[in-house]
């Protein structure tokens, strides 16, 4: 196990660490500390089906957690796993996989190969429901991406009605794998989601120049099944070639977290071939942003992005780092500070690995 006490300090709103009842508009300033990394066991079946694609993790209560695989049922049924994580101030005691839910379809049997990407999972204890998001089929039709409620069996309850502006077309909408990949829960009735790379008519994907690379963070409203804002997010450009120069690189938004009414963070995904893999926290800020909900296409438009501003950069652990694309704010931890737990995602790859991450915040 790695252990290490780097701490990045930075303001959050108390809401992060108290009751909800509490007022949620004073600020207070938190320290960040890497805890813990551990490696989960690639080789292990649970109920039959190969542990992998692990793309995003929430938190249950009493050490427990949901896990999604993105198998698009190319190795086992689209599924996915409640967890138990034990944690401590200093370390990431051990993990266990206890039970495996297969996502059923509209006619509550398993889906076909490719006909979903799960992507991102949340909990919502007042229903004891999951939702989900799928980033899109790969079958001959390209089914759109969905986001669905499901039980505890898997089984469909409702579906959100997406923007048919996040459809897949030829010459608009979304490109090949940048559907929605996040998801996070406002309150029991509002959602936030986001495409993980722009929209063909609203900016070119990330590159290496200082520019606008923009994608959507939808605000809706699950109660009313109706779109409450869209505000944009600048993706950071990425700064180191590929190794060779004409390798494949990507910088992408895989995961949200909601912290407050005006407050997400946002991860980061990069990857460079022959460099290597990079992952940035941001923390958002809405309220002077543009809401773009009635605007069908960004390119050429002056809009006011979402103030952002990097809070958490894993470079700075020299630890071997993979492909997170998953987080979530545990339980409190015995010393007083939150936890906040990061999932990597091996893409089924025998060179990738599945990595928790453990970090500890605390009131200054």
């Amino acid at each position: 196990m790695f252990k290490s006490f780097i701490s990045f300090t930075f303001p959050i709103f108390l809401l992060f660490a108290c009751n909800h009842t509490e007022k949620a508009n004073s600020e207070a300033i938190f320290s960040i500390k890497f805890v813990d990394k551990i490696v989960i066991d690639n080789n292990e079946l649970v109920d039959s089906t190969r542990i992998g694609g692990l793309s995003s993790i929430d938190y249950l209560g009493d050490n427990k957690y949901i896990a999604i695989s993105d198998d698009r049922s190319e190795f086992s049924p689209a599924r996915i796993y409640e967890m138990e994580i034990d944690i401590d101030s200093s370390s990431i005691l051990g993990y266990s996989f206890n039970k495996t839910i297969f996502l059923k379809n509209r006619d509550n049997i398993f889906f076909k190969e490719n006909e979903l990407d799960p992507e991102s999972i949340r909990y919502r204890a007042s229903t004891n429901t999951y939702f989900y998001t799928s980033e899109g089929g790969r079958t001959d039709d390209w089914v759109n991406p969905f986001i669905w409620e499901i039980n505890e069996e898997g089984e469909l309850i409702s579906e959100v009605t997406v923007p048919e502006i996040f459809n897949f077309n030829e010459q608009k909408g979304l490109r090949e794998n940048g559907g929605f990949e996040s998801l996070t829960f406002e309150n029991d009735s509002i959602i936030w989601y986001a495409n993980e790379l722009p929209l063909k008519e609203d900016s070119e994907v990330p590159g290496f120049e200082d520019d606008n690379y923009l994608i959507r963070l939808v605000r809706h409203d699950i109660k009313n099944d109706n779109v409450l804002n869209h505000f944009v997010y600048n993706i950071s450009s990425l700064n180191e070639k590929p190794i060779p120069d004409d390798g494949f690189y990507i910088n992408s938004v895989p995961e949200i977290l909601y912290i407050d009414k005006s407050k997400l963070w946002v991860l980061e995904r990069s990857y460079t071939t022959g460099v290597g893999n990079f992952i940035k926290v941001f923390e958002i800020d809405t309220r002077n942003a543009s809401d773009v909900k009635g605007i069908n296409a960004l390119l050429g438009r002056d809009i006011s992005t979402v103030a952002k501003k990097l809070i958490l950069n894993f470079s700075d652990f020299n630890i071997k780092l993979d492909n997170i694309e998953g987080m979530t704010i545990g339980p409190n931890l015995p010393d007083g500070s939150k936890s906040l737990l990061f999932i990597s995602d091996d893409n089924f790859s025998k060179t990738q690995e599945t990595q928790l991450w453990l970090f500890s915040v605390n009131a200054l």
